[in-house]
């Protein structure tokens, strides 16, 4: 039997509705071992979850937040700033997320802590076709299996044959390799090469003459909400938010690097400059890989994918970002950072993004997609501010 109430040292104070609610279990206490452990080890208010999911064996749920009450405010020993208003993460050993996002207790009691699921309800997108006349950005959000996420984001030229080839049949490839192989970077790797041959064969049975379109790809798979593989060619990029910092998660295939240059000259291709002072190759094309552009194969533009895989970390990791480059073209990884931290959920964050780039002189099509992960909006009150900057600031604050 649970002893009597006691919240704040006062005997029957009504407590945070946080307090008996089993989605704020600490992710310090292994989820396998709950069954077992003493309650007098335990927060009060971990006993009161413990007990209340052994009556009743509810789901778990995350809560948007809650505030004490007896202050409109919670310190936040964690987060990158000042204190929240109604937030509170990993004080007393509770997390929450402004996000109801369902828990995936399986996989939560194999590793010890609480792992999210990340609904496609929960995903924002948002895409823009700028200053051009066709926009040629497509992106793919899909629940293949319960556990399994695949996140498409497709940036086409020279025409919408190849891109909306690539978008719409990727699917297909990665649900084959899927029952070929449980290693999830062969999977994406054996679908990049797929699809490309099956583009080839496609423009050529259609009778159609535009061999010269292509599309670049970065596509995304995320298993048990934890494991992420990136396949990626061209300069579409993916980028996460890690304790309020950008880090890119894909290289571009920019013939500036000297890896790619060197593939190209080896194969007899050239690089020069444009108009612009952007280096293509052979004049035309500006990056080293991409699907299609079959005449350019034979100079060493492969569609040969490169791959990434990366553990996600849901109590340090707050989302990621899928962009096209018509939008990291004028906002730099930090300044995509920051904006989306200011957002309260992710489809607002999609939108400003895309209007953020439009406003800072983006000339082409711009498309985002925010996957949000388990600290979404833990770095909400970062201090992002500039101190070299003389006066560009994102205007979080008018979108969200």
């Amino acid at each position: 039997m649970l002893p009597p109430l006691v919240w704040g040292g006062v005997p029957n104070q009504r407590m945070p509705a946080a307090a008996n609610n089993p989605n704020t279990w600490s992710h310090d206490i292994g989820l396998s071992s709950l069954q077992h452990v003493s309650l007098v080890h335990c927060s009060l208010h971990t006993q009161l979850a413990a007990s209340h999911f052994r009556s009743t064996g509810e789901p778990f749920l995350w809560q948007n937040y809650h505030t004490s009450p007896k202050r409109n405010y919670l310190s936040d020993p964690e987060n990158k700033g000042s204190r929240q208003a109604g937030i509170n993460f990993d004080t007393l050993g509770c997390w929450n997320s402004r996000l109801e996002l369902p828990l995936l207790y399986e996989e939560s009691v194999e590793r010890g802590k609480v792992i999210p699921k990340i609904p496609v309800s929960e995903i924002g997108s948002a895409t823009l076709l700028g200053r051009r006349k066709l926009n040629e950005d497509r992106y793919v959000i899909e629940e293949l299996s319960p556990n399994l996420l695949y996140l498409g984001m497709f940036d086409g030229h020279s025409g919408t044959e190849a891109v909306d080839f690539v978008s719409q049949r990727m699917k297909k490839a990665i649900t084959f390799w899927l029952t070929q192989t449980d290693n999830l970077e062969h999977v994406i790797e054996q679908s990049f090469i797929d699809i490309n041959n099956l583009l080839a064969r496609h423009l050529n049975f259609a009778g159609s003459q535009n061999f010269i379109c292509g599309t670049t790809a970065t596509v995304c798979l995320l298993k048990n909400s934890v494991e992420l593989v990136i396949g990626h060619v061209g300069d579409s990029c993916a980028i996460l938010c890690r304790q309020g910092k950008a880090e890119r998660l894909t290289l571009d295939h920019d013939p500036e690097v000297d890896e790619e240059a060197s593939r190209i000259k080896k194969y007899g291709g050239f690089i020069s400059m444009n108009s612009l002072g952007r280096s293509n190759v052979n004049g035309r094309l500006a990056m080293t890989r991409s699907i299609g552009d079959f005449e350019l194969k034979k100079y060493g533009v492969t569609a040969q994918p490169d791959l990434y895989s990366i553990e996600i970390r849901h109590s340090k990791d707050a989302f990621l970002v899928l962009a096209s480059d018509g939008l990291t073209f004028v906002l730099a990884d930090q300044e995509i950072i920051d904006a989306v931290s200011k957002c309260d959920i992710p489809k607002e964050a999609a939108h400003l993004l895309t209007d953020q780039a439009m406003q800072f002189g983006s000339e082409d099509n711009t498309t985002a997609l925010i996957i949000p992960f388990g600290a979404w909006g833990k770095y909400q009150a970062a201090d992002t501010s500039n101190q070299n900057s003389f006066g560009r600031q994102l205007l979080g604050v008018r979108y969200c």
